[in-house]
């Protein structure tokens, strides 16, 4: 009964979730508000594909470890690394003296004026793996937290081998959310636990005009009700849409994420990136590699 109840309320929440597009860098992704009434379900795995997206698979999500089953203690965060997907074979890992401005940043329309928020994005070890951190620091009129959205520059990752660009079908990443500050529930109970992590996966590539076309692959959905974290990975396939993939050019191309608001404060961490060929095999960023 507990697991019925859980997938009930993702898909409850799943279905609460849209988007749109934009044909510039700074389109902005409508959100739905990640709320809920509980703090006792289990973590659940949904998969969604946007209508901008081919009807046959563009995106899919595994929830790991870290979730709760039935009659499950919660995780300790130590259990995280075994978790990770892909960390051993991926093409973009985060290093603490990188320069993280240079690769990655967040973007909003009007000065954040609508519902983006302003975010610190660092790289901070998280039980032992160097990770880019994303903490919101914004809050609207309802105290919860606003959108984080941040994007990353691919031309960046492949400078003096932008062919390479063309070559990508599946995007991969391995994503870790985790509770700062407590959820209350509508009963008053107290967790410490980061809750619903929804929001989207899209690409960028330039048009060759000077802009970058909109291509929303994956709204995803996850829940952690039971520990203080939770670990997902991202999976979107850019290579089964039209005019979703990257181009060989030096021009700006992005790889964006973004989360939806949620009522308590928890920061998400983004492990690695991995860009796989249409047979699967991994392409090297050799910048950043291990």
């Amino acid at each position: 009964m507990k697991k019925f109840l859980a997938c009930a309320l993702a898909l409850t929440l799943t279905s609460a979730m849209f988007a749109s597009c934009g044909s510039s860098d700074d389109s902005s992704s409508s959100k739905a508000e990640a709320k809920t009434t509980t703090t006792t379900t289990a973590a659940t795995t949904t998969e969604a594909t946007t209508t901008t997206a081919a009807p046959e698979s563009t995106a899919d999500s595994t929830a790991a470890s870290g979730t709760e089953s039935e009659g499950e203690a919660a995780k300790d965060i130590s259990e995280m690394p075994a978790t990770l997907k892909n960390y051993e074979e991926a093409s973009v890992y985060f290093k603490k003296d990188m320069d993280v401005a240079s690769i990655v940043e967040p973007f909003a329309e009007k000065d954040y004026e609508n519902d983006e928020s302003h975010v610190n994005l660092s790289v901070e070890e998280l039980a032992g793996v160097p990770m880019l951190k994303v903490e919101t620091l914004d809050q609207d009129d309802q105290g919860n937290y606003k959108i984080p959205k941040i994007k990353f520059h691919m031309e960046k990752f492949f400078e003096g081998h932008e062919a390479d660009l063309e070559k990508i079908f599946t995007i991969k990443a391995d994503v870790v959310t985790k509770a700062v500050g407590e959820f209350t529930g509508d009963d008053g109970t107290k967790s410490l636990v980061p809750g619903n992590f929804m929001g989207a996966f899209v690409t960028q590539p330039t048009t060759g005009e000077g802009e970058n076309s909109w291509n929303d692959l994956y709204d995803f959905g996850e829940a952690e009700w039971t520990s203080e974290w939770g670990s997902y990975e991202l999976t979107m396939r850019p290579g089964i849409k039209d005019g979703a993939t990257f181009v060989n050019s030096t021009e700006p191309q992005f790889v964006s994420l973004m989360r939806w608001s949620i009522p308590n404060q928890a920061d998400f961490y983004i492990a690695d990136l991995r860009f796989e060929d249409e047979d699967g095999n991994v392409i090297a960023c050799a910048n950043f590699g291990k």
